[in-house]
């Protein structure tokens, strides 16, 4: 993939994934500490180059990523699974409804107490 295809799919994530958070450029300013304009310019692909590591990172730790926007970034070639801990099964769904939901992380975490909550009743149900 061509450095510019990247860049563009880089921007493309960070756009789905700040929609699917619910998150408006200035509330993902605010949690990032990266500018507005330097958001929309990597959104809409028009960033010469990808920007430093810090700023990767910002954003990364705003939007819930992991290592998905180094390795987008060709910063990390790929992830080391070995190095990572394994996701549990709340981090998972968590990631799911964040990039496949229009539901806020309030509403995520509701969903993912009340599964905990059925679960738990599932569990005493069978004793």
């Amino acid at each position: 993939m061509d450095k510019h295809t990247q860049l563009i799919k880089f921007g493309t994530v960070i756009k789905q994934r700040r929609l699917a958070l619910k998150l408006s450029l200035r509330e993902l300013e605010k949690q990032s500490s990266v500018s507005a304009a330097l958001i929309t310019k990597l959104e809409n692909g028009k960033m010469a180059n990808f920007p430093k590591a810090i700023t990767i990172k910002q954003l990364s730790d705003a939007l819930k990523f992991n290592d998905e926007l180094f390795v987008l970034a060709d910063i990390l070639f790929e992830t080391k699974e070995h190095n990572l801990p394994e996701k549990t099964f709340e981090d998972e769904l968590r990631q799911l409804l964040a990039t496949r939901t229009t539901l806020n992380s309030d509403n995520i975490t509701q969903v993912i107490y009340f599964i905990s909550g059925l679960e738990k009743l599932q569990k005493m149900e069978n004793l």
